[in-house]
């Protein structure tokens, strides 16, 4: 039943199938858009069918003059399948792709380069949920509650929007899932394949687990996406385990994966801290009896710009003599490495509960990202696209009045949007001196090429300091490549020690178009540095003017003329006190005649 595959293709494409007809068909398709011609030739085609109960077999007869299809009798579940499928390929990798998955163009050719790389063995892509969260970002371990507290893989940043910069680098991790894996055959048939002992869950950890054991490298590759039905590929039939059996398996995957890699395995909160200056957190604290009337919703333990933004929200309501209660939605796994008054705070926060009749400020992460609430909520917006139907909130707190003015234009009636610029807890004016301090939006290429080019062209005078948004794939070499004498920083989550960095600088350049709050551009003037940023109209231009304003045509001639003349660090800091501390904020609910306001009165 079979045929046909050029001979020497540079990757075999490997899809397990048992049932779900429509989904595979789904998946097929977008192979052929992708990869057209190329499919079936260079692009090798591997179809197995594990006995499914459909007419999935006809489906993947008809492409048998693109494939080799393979229908079995029995269902091998998916390590089965895919070891048989990986002994029928000719392919130099082997890409593991689950057949409830769409595939983007360019992911497939992102992840098998990347897998036959010098040195590497295994890459895998970020996956989407068709809603735009995010489903996989890497595995990273964690000791949780179960089986004697073993280090076992979770899947970060899952269901977090699709914009997290976080997720949109490439690094290098000990595991990513196979529902869309490219592995080197020689590395894949050297470690044995996949162990069959496991049923349809953890046969990919322990893959990866054993070729890093082997010494070879796993990358994760945030720039290439896939979109993933994760779940749909179980089907729903009478066929499908039932849920006893389902827990069981699972419960003896675990078992089986604890046996062989629990002594080895440890958390893993030095990856965390090296990538995102992070820790990894197993579950939230347990709610208390204390309750709030007011409650933050979003992602104020998470990472992030948004997150940052939640949780100045929660301390400017502190501020006021409220007491919050702070809600993570979804609950982060990677959380900030917080100065000890902030992390106070929201693990106060977090360990409220709302009352009936609380009063819900949502700050979305990005645009695909809506929150269930149980009352019309107030929404926190930097950009006129959101998830949420602005029509149905109680208010809509806008950034800046360039965003204020889109949402009207779009339609939302004009009494119920406020302008609240972003909170900026108070620090300490620093005396500058120390040159430029650049974030480095390295999860952008070329929005970091743009920062990068311009800070080559300063003297060798200037001092430059470099503070990435994520630690991604030879961060180290490109940026020695690009300005040797450049020192480059960690990432830093947390926003007091970025107002302390920020406030020895001269100039910083904050130009991340993922910080759609500006909150770093704002920060650091109102620690006395000018700030250049890249968006006219935006939070940043409507507390500071246009002085720190740039395009990608004109950053460099911004950075000089900055760096010449960077102003006056006492009256910029009196500005952004102003606008942004916790008491205008409270002014500005106190006295903006809006429904906000209403609800705070």
């Amino acid at each position: 039943m079979t045929q046909a595959c050029m001979a020497e293709p540079r990757a075999s494409i490997i899809i397990v199938t048992y049932g779900q007809r429509e989904l595979t068909e789904q998946c097929l398709r977008s192979l052929d858009r992708c990869l057209g011609h190329r499919l079936g030739a260079e692009w090798e085609l591997v179809l197995i069918d594990n006995n499914s109960p459909d007419d999935t077999p006809e489906l993947l007869h008809a492409w048998s003059d693109r494939a080799i299809v393979r229908l079995l009798d029995e269902n091998r579940n998916f390590a089965g399948g895919c070891n048989l499928g990986a002994a029928e390929a000719h392919g130099e990798a082997l890409v593991f792709l689950n057949n409830d998955t769409e595939v983007t163009p360019g992911a497939l050719e992102a992840i098998v380069d990347q897998a036959l790389a010098p040195g590497v063995s295994v890459a895998g892509c970020r996956l989407l949920f068709p809603h735009g969260t995010i489903q996989h970002a890497g595995v990273a371990f964690l000791y949780g509650r179960a089986l004697d507290h073993a280090a076992m893989p979770q899947h970060v940043f899952h269901h977090q929007d699709q914009e997290l910069a976080a997720a949109r680098a490439c690094y290098e991790l000990d595991c990513v899932t196979a529902a869309c894996m490219a592995v080197r055959a020689a590395t894949f048939r050297g470690v044995g394949g996949f162990d069959e002992g496991y049923r349809n869950g953890l046969e990919d950890v322990d893959l990866c687990l054993r070729i890093r054991s082997a010494g070879e490298r796993i990358i994760y590759r945030g720039d290439a996406t896939v979109i993933h039905y994760e779940g749909a590929s179980r089907g729903k039939g009478p066929q499908l385990w039932a849920t006893s059996e389902r827990a069981a398996a699972m419960r003896d995957n675990d078992l089986r994966f604890v046996a062989r890699w629990a002594t080895q395995l440890d958390q893993d909160d030095e990856l965390a801290a090296r990538l995102w200056d992070a820790a990894l957190e197993d579950h939230p604290p347990g709610r208390l009896v204390t309750t709030a009337e007011i409650v933050v919703l979003g992602q104020p333990g998470g990472i992030g710009p948004a997150a940052d933004e939640a949780r100045a929200l929660l301390s400017a309501l502190v501020s006021r003599g409220d007491i919050p209660a702070a809600v993570d939605w979804p609950v982060p796994t990677v959380v900030p490495r917080l100065n000890r008054s902030m992390a106070k705070l929201l693990a106060h926060a977090r360990q409220r509960r709302p009352v009936s009749g609380a009063r819900w400020v949502v700050v979305p992460s990005g645009a695909h990202d809506p929150h269930e609430v149980p009352s019309p909520p107030i929404v926190r917006v930097a950009r006129s696209q959101t998830a949420f139907d602005l029509s149905d909130a109680a208010a809509v707190w806008a950034t800046c009045p360039r965003v204020a003015q889109d949402l009207i234009e779009k339609g939302l009636a004009g009494d119920l949007v406020s302008v609240i610029p972003p909170p900026v807890l108070p620090a300490p004016p620093g005396g500058g001196g120390a040159g430029v301090l650049a974030i480095l939006p390295v999860h952008e290429p070329d929005q970091a090429r743009l920062v990068l080019d311009a800070l080559r062209a300063l003297p060798a005078r200037v001092s430059v300091r470099l503070l990435p948004t994520v630690v991604t794939l030879g961060l180290d070499r490109h940026v020695s490549d690009a300005i040797p004498r450049a020192e480059l920083l960690g990432p830093c989550s947390d926003e007091a020690r970025f107002a302390e960095l920020a406030a020895t600088a001269d100039v910083v350049v904050a130009v991340d178009t993922a910080d759609r709050f500006e909150r770093r551009a704002l920060v650091a003037a109102g620690v006395g540095s000018a700030s250049i940023t890249c968006n006219p109209g935006g939070p940043a231009a409507a507390v500071l003017g246009d002085a720190g304003l740039a395009d990608r045509h004109s950053l460099a001639t911004t950075l000089d003329k900055l760096l010449s003349d960077p102003g006056d660090r006492i009256k910029r800091a009196e500005c952004v006190a102003n606008a942004c501390s916790p008491e205008s904020l409270t002014h500005k609910l106190c006295t903006d005649e809006t429904r906000a306001t209403r609800w705070f009165s």
